[in-house]
């Protein structure tokens, strides 16, 4: 006889568990590489070995399993980036901390395709919805890390108090969304991208940083390295 109220065993949820994770990173493995826009039931059931309606038990609709592909990028995003950060010591060297995790999670390819966001940013986030305002947020919680690392270099003074935190956040960010532009067009590295993210930085520093330590990515390394 099955049990009272249809309670599911605890194996059986576990289970369901493991199959909606794999659904979501074969998913988000897709939206990655070809865009969120390519996900289709059909096709990621196919490519599962699942039937359409077996994949459907898991999300009930492409927007919910949009909605955890999301999720789960923003997680990976945020862990190999902002949580990285925090343990940095905060002010310019966080701020720089930001820019080069960014630059390293693209090149290292944690996920097909480079930046995730950007793509799909661009695509979904003039739209109504809960998938646009769900990428607005993510965007949002990465602009307020980069300003508030401008705020506490100010405050510390490394950086001018005069420098505005949210224009400089926009002109980092450009600078890096810039450089994914680049590596797609050219298939250059990375390494201008960081020449410049340090010509920004000299340009907002105060005298408490010598000027020589923004020489190269390799003077600023050293400086970090070396400072008290």
């Amino acid at each position: 006889m099955g049990k009272k109220g249809g309670k599911r065993p605890v194996g059986g949820l576990a289970k369901g568990r493991k199959t909606r994770e794999t659904i979501v990173d074969r998913a988000m493995r897709i939206a990655a590489r070809e865009g969120l826009g390519a996900l289709s039931i059909g096709p990621l059931a196919k490519e599962l070995k699942m039937s359409k309606s077996g994949l459907f038990v898991h999300f009930g609709s492409k927007e919910k399993l949009e909605a955890a592909v999301l999720e789960r990028a923003a997680d990976i995003f945020f862990g190999q980036v902002l949580d990285r950060a925090e343990v940095v010591e905060a002010g310019i060297e966080r701020l720089w901390g930001l820019c080069d995790f960014w630059l390293e999670f693209v090149e290292n390819r944690v996920l097909p395709g480079g930046y995730f966001f950007g793509g799909a940013f661009f695509l979904h986030a003039g739209q109504d919805g809960f998938i646009s305002r769900q990428l607005r947020e993510v965007v949002r919680e990465w602009l307020k890390a980069l300003r508030q690392a401008v705020d506490e270099a100010r405050h510390r003074g490394e950086i001018r108090i005069a420098v505005n935190a949210k224009r400089t956040a926009f002109e980092l960010n450009s600078l890096l969304i810039g450089a994914q532009w680049s590596r797609l067009l050219d298939r250059v590295d990375y390494s201008h991208a960081r020449s410049a993210i340090l010509t920004k930085l000299k340009s907002i520093a105060t005298e408490k940083i010598p000027p020589n330590a923004f020489d190269s990515v390799m003077a600023w390394r050293h400086y970090l390295g070396t400072r008290d």
